[in-house]
């Protein structure tokens, strides 16, 4: 089961109920994204995860603002105002963290050694699922661990 990361970085456009967009992020050389709702053909990419949020929120309004130009329908939930909820791979969310904490703190409070967590950040190895759930629970428990003090 995927975990999903909000944030309180949305966009309004005509008013109305809040929507959820889903954005699926991926990492090779550089982070990339796109919307998990597939009536919606609009991906971007940058060599931060935080200039990558702000490149999604930027090519989506462009991308629906043509659409409305073009007379195109609309998906339901990018009429109104929307938040994002962003889909990290294992290989996104160890390099969105790796200036944050090490993969060496991340193995102490997995468990899981760190040279297979290189060998997923580095996309060499793919994490099965209960072992990608493990990781984002790790990097969780640290940053819950930080908000402590």
């Amino acid at each position: 089961m995927n975990k999903t990361y909000s944030i309180a970085f949305g966009s309004k456009l005509d008013g109305g109920k809040m929507g959820k967009i889903r954005i699926l992020v991926d990492y090779t050389d550089n982070f990339s994204a796109c919307p998990e709702n597939d009536k919606i053909a609009c991906v971007t990419t940058a060599n931060s995860y935080e200039s990558l949020k702000i490149n999604m929120d930027e090519a989506l309004h462009f991308h629906i603002e043509g659409m409305k130009e073009d007379g195109e329908t609309i998906p339901e939930e990018f009429s109104g105002e929307w938040e994002y909820e962003w889909i990290l791979s294992t290989r996104a969310l160890l390099h969105a963290t790796e200036h944050l904490v090490s993969k060496s703190a991340i193995a102490k409070v997995t468990g899981i050694n760190q040279q297979q967590l290189t060998h997923y950040a580095s996309g060499f190895r793919k994490p099965k699922p209960a072992m990608a759930d493990r990781i984002r629970e790790g990097v969780h428990s640290i940053a819950l661990t930080l908000l402590s003090y």
